[in-house]
């Protein structure tokens, strides 16, 4: 069983990444004090070029994008059988997702077009925001309606839509103590749910 985490920010090893990071520590910690393993893993897409769906429709006949660009590489990592469930996290932009994460959500309707290969699988997602309410909700939102098109299986963290990190707290991103709980909340309920449905 593996869940994987994408984190869409333009830039490396950054906020995003680092919440992400956190996220998946508590999807291990979680699976094992279950004694249960959860293999997880990290998708960069920053330095990544991955282009918008330019609607061609040709994953309408295979799993295949007529787009030669570094999607291509992700392909069969996301058509794994043994993924149980996806995480997407972005920084907020114009108060949203990047455009790093709306590509690659975009792009991934060639999964939902070859048997809805993500349908049943968790999905969770992670929002870093300029301050701390500063679009984080609808960026989640926003990423959470791109997995139910894929029907996935949503979790939040207990009381909120997913981990919702200040990015710019005043003594730096990793000391936003209240975010990054919350980021890793969800990654024991992302555990939690994944463990209960395999």
């Amino acid at each position: 069983m593996k869940i994987i985490g994408v984190s869409a920010s333009p830039r490396k090893n950054q906020s995003t990444y680092y919440a992400l990071q956190q996220c998946l520590e508590e999807i291990t910690l979680s699976a094992k004090s279950a004694g249960k393993n959860i293999e997880v893993e990290i998708v960069d897409l920053a330095g990544m070029k991955i282009s918008g769906c330019i609607s061609c429709d040709a994953c309408k006949k295979d799993l295949v994008c007529s787009q030669k660009d570094d999607f291509q590489e992700l392909i069969p990592k996301f058509a794994d059988p043994e993924i149980a469930g996806i995480i997407i996290a972005s920084p907020v932009y114009m108060g949203c997702m990047s455009s790093q994460a709306k590509a690659f959500i975009d792009r991934s309707v060639l999964f939902r077009r070859n048997r809805f290969m993500f349908r049943n699988k968790v999905g969770g997602a992670i929002a870093v925001g300029g301050s701390r309410n500063g679009g984080q909700e609808l960026t989640i939102q926003a990423i959470h309606a791109g997995m139910m098109i894929h029907d996935m299986i949503i979790v939040g963290n207990d009381n909120h839509f997913g981990g919702m990190v200040w990015g710019n707290h005043p003594d730096g991103y990793k000391a936003d103590a209240t975010g990054i709980t919350t980021a890793r909340n969800l990654g024991r309920r992302m555990a939690e749910v994944a463990l209960m449905i395999s």
